[in-house]
């Protein structure tokens, strides 16, 4: 008697599996692999004296690898990426000889353009949500990027100026020029920061926060960029 009994336990069980089988949903696609933003920096702990540009265009551009986890809404990604941060200020960032060291001083003739551009080679992980069978999918991605400095460098166009400083001269103070300058100091070559973004559909808000200082050993230490920008789902 007790055989029948067991055989139907085991047959209801089997039946049970295979039905939920049936309705369980189906493994995630890969998605979200070319990410493109356009962001602006909103840099905090700015010398006395700097005024910046309300907007600080940049850019960025990511090739990404999706691993779905199983059949949850849930992915891991991590890729390569390039960025390119641009500070619009009313200070040149030199040399001084006297202190050894690149620093902020603030431009007191006219000028045209004065900007210094940061960029970056990046690696993103993320740790990603997001939503199937909706109208528009909505996501939410938090996550890590580190970064590799690969080009730092100035331009300025305007009136040369003199700096008033024992290590300047400049003898035509009036003459307009255009200088771009590469190779400069006491920008750290490696970055590292949080970032996280949400949104619905192709569209979405991202937000980056970084965890180590951008310049080192001058008056802009302390400086560092929120971004904040739209990020695109290119496919």
């Amino acid at each position: 008697m007790k055989t029948p009994i067991i055989t139907v336990i085991v047959l209801l069980c089997l039946q049970q599996h295979t039905f939920a089988g049936n309705f369980a949903p189906p493994r995630m696609h890969p998605d979200d692999r070319m990410i493109l933003t356009l962001h602006t920096d909103l840099w905090q702990d700015v010398p006395e004296g700097i005024d910046l540009r309300s907007i600080q265009r940049g850019i960025s551009i990511e090739t990404m690898q999706d691993m779905p986890l199983g059949r949850s809404n849930f992915s891991i990604a991590a890729g390569l990426g390039f960025s390119s941060h641009n500070l619009y200020s009313n200070a040149r960032y030199l040399y001084h000889p006297g202190e050894d060291a690149f620093d902020f001083r603030v431009i007191n003739t006219d000028y045209d353009k004065n900007k210094l551009s940061l960029n970056y080679i990046d690696i993103p992980v993320q740790f990603r949500y997001r939503t199937r069978n909706t109208a528009r999918t909505f996501r939410l991605y938090m996550g890590v990027r580190a970064g590799y400095l690969v080009n730092a460098h100035t331009k300025y166009e305007g009136i040369q100026g003199n700096l008033h400083h024992s290590e300047y001269l400049y003898m035509d103070d009036e003459r307009k020029i255009k200088v771009k300058e590469h190779r400069l100091g006491n920008i750290s070559k490696y970055r590292l920061g949080l970032t996280a973004m949400a949104g619905y559909g192709s569209v979405n808000i991202s937000l980056g926060m970084p965890l180590i200082n951008i310049f080192d050993g001058n008056s802009a230490e302390d400086m560092l960029p929120l971004s904040i920008g739209v990020t695109l789902m290119l496919f």
